[in-house]
């Protein structure tokens, strides 16, 4: 038997619960994971507590990422170039059955291998953010010449982005907390502080204008766009979808993840070429607590847990 957080009701945090489960055994083409750490997501809590409409059947398990050591291995488990999958592996990638466990059930379609100098709490933390804000770069293309202005700018997904349009040649601007500023500076963000008179101060840092706004936030920051003249299709949101239908904005929708490019982006991470903060780390019998700072929104970086 193995331990795993599930819930068998919507909710707060309360609802979740730590349960024993049998150990998972995999079939062709799967793999079992031996949990080190796994990372949280808004995603997450949204689909527990209602706010996204999607149906769910209980009991529920919970997160998406993880990272950990193949413990077991089903015929024919390949990477995405074809290399056997063994055990021993140190993996990262992203399971639907919920990641907070201690023993991962999944396809070998979505493991990318984890680069030694890597971190355990980096590499459970890394596939959603890190492939959503280059779903997003992808679908907007930032470049040289560019004015990106990045809602909370000092979020998983947002830092992320930023580091990727800077990397393209973009300037960025960060809304976001005063906490938050010197290190999105360390980054080579220019940060702006959030909440009453953001308009203003945008519009005084970008007198030849914004060419595109990328929103982590949600509705108050797309209208603060759009009162500055960026046009619909160049503001991408990833939080408000009622907006993106309403106002015709864009979004990566519901983008295929590409183990390839999660290898690719663990070992930028690995290589200090790209940086994700790990704001907490909590034990599996906290994974409660984690989501109470999580849905505080005013995290920077990651939240983590580990079995």
């Amino acid at each position: 038997m193995s331990q795993a957080v599930v819930y068998n009701r919507q909710g707060g945090p309360e609802v979740l619960e730590l349960i024993e489960v049998a150990e998972p055994s995999p079939a062709a083409h799967e793999v079992v994971v031996d949990v080190r750490a796994a990372g949280l997501n808004p995603f997450d809590f949204k689909l527990r507590s209602g706010i996204i409409p999607m149906p769910v059947e209980f009991p529920k398990g919970i997160g998406l990422e993880f990272a950990g050591v193949v413990s077991a291995v089903g015929a024919d488990a390949k990477y995405f170039d074809g290399s056997p999958v063994r055990v021993g592996d140190e993996v990262l990638g992203w399971s639907e059955g919920g990641a907070m466990r201690e023993h991962v059930l999944t396809g070998d379609g979505t493991l990318a291998r984890k680069p030694p100098e890597l971190s355990w709490e980096a590499a459970g933390s890394l596939t959603i953010a890190s492939l959503t804000a280059m779903a997003c770069i992808e679908l907007m293309n930032p470049h040289a010449g560019d004015t990106v202005v990045v809602s909370a700018a000092a979020g998983a997904v947002g830092v992320i982005y930023c580091q990727l349009a800077i990397a393209r040649g973009a300037r960025v601007i960060g809304t976001a907390s005063e906490s938050n500023h010197d290190f999105l500076r360390s980054l080579g963000v220019e940060p702006v502080s959030h909440g009453a008179g953001l308009i203003d101060r945008l519009r005084e840092l970008t007198p030849s204008g914004i060419s595109l706004a990328q929103d982590n936030w949600g509705r108050e920051f797309i209208d603060i766009a759009l009162e500055l003249g960026v046009p619909a299709d160049r503001i991408c949101t990833i939080v408000d979808h009622a907006a993106t239908a309403e106002l015709g904005l864009a979004n990566p929708g519901r983008y295929e993840r590409n183990p390839a490019t999660l290898e690719r982006l663990a070992s930028d991470v690995a290589k200090g070429n790209l940086n994700l903060p790990i704001d907490r780390v909590f034990p599996l019998t906290e994974v409660r607590a984690a989501f109470e700072l999580l849905e505080t929104r005013h995290v920077r970086g990651k939240v983590v847990v580990i079995p």
